[in-house]
């Protein structure tokens, strides 16, 4: 996860990196356990791991940069690994 956060210059300041990567691995780990979210569509089915998912999961974190586009390429790039 963070080598992909570099690769999607995920971080800018710095300030939020730490809190965005943790939330990123629980975002991974929920999906891989099938918990659904507020926008699962069939939350008796596995959920995709679709922008909005990743979005939704991670939306707790703010970044004070606005490099929410790098961070959801990062956590977009593991999840499809």
């Amino acid at each position: 996860m963070q080598q992909a956060f570099l690769r999607h210059d995920g971080l800018q300041c710095g300030y939020c990196t730490p809190g965005q990567v943790c939330s990123a691995v629980g975002v991974l780990d929920e999906l891989r356990h099938g918990q659904p979210s507020h926008v699962t569509d069939d939350v008796a089915a596995d959920p995709e791991p679709t922008d909005d998912e990743i979005r939704e999961r991670m939306s707790g974190n703010l970044c004070r940069c606005g490099a929410y586009a790098g961070i959801l390429a990062a956590v977009r790039e593991v999840v499809e690994a």
